[in-house]
Formats: C-alpha cells, sequence, structure tokens
C-alpha cells in the first residue's frame, strides 16, 4: 500500500502525491471526483487554485483510499495570494497554453508537409500515363506494390492534414482567448470576480 500526501495550497489547488500506477488508487480518485492532470503528472481536485478547499471530496477521497489500506497525510495551506498575482498566474499559464499550442501546430504541419511529399514521391513513381497493370508480366508485383503505396500515401496525407487544421483551430481559438483575457473591461470584471470569491471564502471561514 502507498504513502500518500494530500496538499492544498492556493498555487497549486488541491493534489496528492505518492500515486503510481497499478496500485489501485487511479479507480478510487476518480470515483471521488478527482481528475488526472497530464501536464503535472499527478491526480488533482479540478478548479480548486486560489479556492477554499473542498473538504467534503477531500474527505471523500482520504476516506476510500484509507479503507483500501493506504496511508492519507493532510497538508493544508489556506493562505490567500493577493488579487494581482492571482491574475497575473492565471494569464501566464492561458499564455502558455497558446504556445504550447502554437509550437504543436507548427509540428503537425511540417508532419503534413513531409506526408504530402511521400505521397507525391510514390506517385511519381507510378509508370507514366496511367498505364495499366501487365497481368503476368514481370513488373506486375512492383506495379501492384507501387500503386498500393500511393494509395496508402495518400490516406496518410489527408490524416495529417486533419490533424494540422484542427491544431491551427485550437492554436487560434487559445490565441482569442489570450487577447480576450488582457482586454482592459475583462481583467477588470475578473479582478472583481477574484475578489469577491475571496471574500465569499473569508465569510465562510468565520461562518
Amino acid at each position: 500500500m502507498a504513502d500518500l500526501t494530500i496538499t492544498h495550497t492556493h498555487t497549486d489547488g488541491t493534489l496528492i502525491d505518492g500515486t503510481s500506477k497499478g496500485d489501485g488508487t487511479n479507480a478510487i480518485l476518480k470515483s471521488a471526483g478527482w481528475r488526472w492532470f497530464r501536464n503535472l503528472g499527478t491526480w488533482g481536485i479540478p478548479h480548486s487554485r486560489d479556492r477554499q478547499p473542498k473538504t467534503h471530496i477531500i474527505d471523500r477521497a482520504r476516506t476510500a483510499l484509507e479503507q483500501a489500506g493506504h496511508t492519507v497525510t493532510l497538508d493544508i495551506d489556506n493562505t490567500h495570494r493577493d488579487t494581482a498575482t492571482v491574475e497575473a498566474d492565471r494569464a501566464q499559464r492561458q499564455q502558455d497554453r497558446a504556445d504550447a499550442l502554437d509550437a504543436k501546430a507548427a509540428r503537425r504541419h511540417d508532419q503534413a508537409d513531409a506526408a504530402w511529399q511521400l505521397h507525391h514521391d510514390a506517385t511519381a513513381a507510378l509508370p507514366p500515363f496511367g498505364e495499366p497493370v501487365k497481368i503476368g508480366h514481370h513488373s506486375e508485383r512492383r506495379h501492384r506494390n507501387a500503386l498500393d503505396k500511393a494509395w496508402n500515401s495518400i490516406g496518410t496525407a489527408v490524416h495529417a492534414q486533419n490533424d494540422a487544421d484542427e491544431a491551427d483551430r485550437r492554436a487560434q481559438v487559445a490565441s482569442r482567448t489570450t487577447e480576450h483575457r488582457y482586454n482592459p473591461v475583462t481583467v477588470a470584471n475578473r479582478i472583481d470576480k477574484l475578489e469577491a470569491e475571496q471574500r465569499a471564502d473569508q465569510r465562510r471561514l468565520v461562518s
């Protein structure tokens, strides 16, 4: 069984450390409302950054994990970050996401270009003027192999192009979202919302 630590900070949200593949924790955490964060390589509670810890979700997971034989330690830090820091952090994460999607789109286009070039080369290797396969001729197998290669290569190229187009779309959406985040009115509204959320959290703490 594993020694696990559930941590909560306003910077990172609620995460769990100590899990490993095959230890049975993934099914428990998923059923308790946790999610696997691929970019962090760990499980966490969605939308838990800069919020009070969601104790009902934490306790549900802790109880289930302990019943399964795991040891669970809690490390909770309720220290709030100032609104400007929160906003700067969110904006940076959004910019990082947009940059990563731009880079991914560029890689997908390189792959698509390479796939189209392979298709062009495969087509160029076919006999000229659409010459039919000569049944029984010594060239029959070579001709059929060339036809198969040309046919398969166009499927690969089309698939690669579709992937590139989808990567472009996602990158454009992320870019527009980033631009919207920096709009002065949007920033002001978001700061007001963050301050309201923090006041609500403080009221819950003292009630």
